[in-house]
């Protein structure tokens, strides 16, 4: 039975098509982001748009309902990495700035989680695959507690909504495929340096790791608001296509006049 969160993207798609665009994924950011560690300001943005590209490809081969939905995650994803890095501090990029490949990144990205979730030998195994990684993520956060010189407590509060996300969620197949690319993705870029965790958040001196143990449940959130924004832009449509009552019909003929 496939479950409410990745029927929106079965439909239409192969199992071989989702495979290739996960392999395209992995190469390309295990690529992209090896360059991008050394890279001058000139190759940085070439890399930017180069990223840009693939999204539109991939974007161009999906139903029009992933569109919208990869389309306002990347906005939402956008403006929380303009609050959280520009603004904020909670980490920064190599270069200080927000990079060119970030937002098409978000949208590649969501959209291999939401086409990995849904393939079907995960969705088979739906119910031991989130448990194996919410047992994971709880012995990874335990550790984070544990090792010097600070406890990563970012790192527990994130968990911690990681796993109400997985409890109460609506698509916890999703939400534990995104933590596990989020934290292979966090790990590669931070070893790389291209981006760095405070080891203190600005103004709230909570002390994280870099990456944070929980960080993967940021695409839970914005999986959900995401969801949200879909839902209200259907809703809007649909009120906007209805006809307009015509008042002569609605009153069983002519208006009285006199």
């Amino acid at each position: 039975m496939t479950s409410r969160a990745t029927t929106a993207v079965t439909t239409g798609l192969t199992t071989r098509g989702t495979l290739t665009l996960f392999a395209a994924f992995v190469v390309g950011f295990l690529v992209a982001l090896r360059i991008d560690s050394t890279a001058t300001p000139q190759v940085h943005l070439a890399v930017g748009i180069g990223t840009w590209a693939f999204l539109l490809v991939a974007l161009a081969l999906q139903p029009r309902s992933v569109r919208l939905q990869v389309a306002i995650l990347v906005v939402i994803a956008t403006t929380l990495e303009i609050v959280g890095s520009i603004i904020w501090g909670a980490y920064r990029y190599r270069l200080g700035d927000l990079p060119l490949f970030v937002p098409a990144g978000h949208g590649i990205f969501y959209l291999v989680a939401l086409r990995t979730a849904a393939l079907p030998w995960l969705e088979r195994h739906r119910r031991a695959i989130v448990l194996a990684v919410t047992i994971g993520a709880t012995g990874y956060m335990v550790w984070g507690l544990l090792r010097p010189p600070l406890p990563d407590l970012l790192g527990f509060v994130t968990w911690a909504i990681f796993v109400r996300f997985i409890a109460r969620g609506r698509a916890p197949l999703l939400y534990a495929v995104s933590f596990v690319l989020t934290m292979a993705l966090e790990f590669y870029g931070t070893s790389l340096a291209v981006w760095t965790w405070a080891p203190l958040l600005p103004g709230l001196w909570l002390p994280a790791g870099n990456p944070p143990t929980g960080v993967g449940a940021g695409y839970c959130a914005m999986d959900a608001l995401t969801r949200r924004a879909v839902a209200t832009i259907r809703r809007y449509r649909r009120t906007a296509a209805r006809p307009i009552a015509d008042p002569v019909a609605d009153t069983g003929g002519p208006l009285a006049t006199g």
